[in-house]
């Protein structure tokens, strides 16, 4: 895996889409020297935009699943259908959450050395979500809506979830479909999954798509906790997640069990 250059490739992908952010917010925590919190990484999957580089990032990682190359096939003799496809489960649901954690940390490396850990918001976030700070700076006000409604780690935790289980969601995508559709598949169909936000955007109501377009589920400033409102509740939203990824491990299971598997040189 050290070896293999898509993972790095990812974090550059991701750095390529916060870097601007993360610099003006810097270059403004200097000029009113006060430190910044590192709570930014909720308010940067809120934008449609960002949540396809997410998933892009997550295709990057999991496109050559099922992850036939020349070694799988001692490994399936020696340790059966049923062993490997468990163990190529648990190291999707590992790297996807690798690559939540990592993405969530990464942008408080462009704000250094300004970056200081405290249980709030901040004196710097709070100025962009509630001031024109943020036109002065060239960025749009961040979410204000987002900071009274949770607390930084909460917020923290919550969008953390919503990246992993979007990118397991992925991994299985790429999984099923390029074992049973054929290689190559399971990247369409993914990545028609990451255009979910922006399609929806156009063709229909923008509440639509919080029920049916699993990337907005990363903007969890939408979250519907009371059951009021016209978005989906937390419960709707993890159930379908899970559903999902349930129905594909199983689709995939069976795929495996009754294919034949052709090794194939990783991508």
């Amino acid at each position: 895996m050290l070896r293999n250059p898509r993972p790095y490739l990812v974090l550059v992908w991701f750095s390529c889409i916060c870097v601007f952010l993360m610099l003006r917010i810097r270059e403004f925590s200097i000029r009113v020297d006060e430190p910044v919190s590192p709570w930014i990484f909720p308010f940067l999957t809120e934008a449609p935009g960002n949540q396809f580089f997410i998933i892009a990032g997550a295709i990057l990682l999991f496109c050559d699943a099922p992850f036939l190359n020349e070694s799988a096939g001692w490994n399936i003799l020696r340790s059966g259908r049923r062993s490997w496809f468990w163990g190529n489960f648990l190291y999707i649901l590992i790297m996807a959450l690798a690559y939540s954690i990592v993405i969530s940390v990464l942008p408080n490396l462009f704000l250094l050395p300004q970056v200081k850990l405290t249980g709030e918001w901040g004196k710097v976030l709070g100025a962009l979500a509630q001031t024109g700070a943020a036109s002065e700076i060239g960025i749009r006000n961040l979410n204000y809506s987002l900071m009274v409604q949770y607390t930084p780690l909460l917020a923290m935790f919550l969008t953390v979830m919503a990246v992993w289980l979007n990118s397991v969601l992925i991994g299985m995508v790429c999984f099923t479909f390029n074992l049973v559709a054929g290689k190559g598949s399971g990247i369409f169909v993914s990545a028609m999954i990451g255009l979910t936000p922006m399609l929806v955007r156009c063709l229909a109501k923008l509440y639509v798509g919080y029920y049916t377009a699993p990337p907005m589920w990363m903007d969890i400033s939408v979250y519907n906790w009371n059951g009021y409102g016209k978005f989906p509740s937390v419960w709707y939203i993890y159930a379908v997640l899970l559903g999902l990824i349930v129905a594909l491990s199983i689709a995939g299971y069976i795929g495996m069990r009754t294919k034949d598997l052709h090794m194939t040189e990783e991508i």
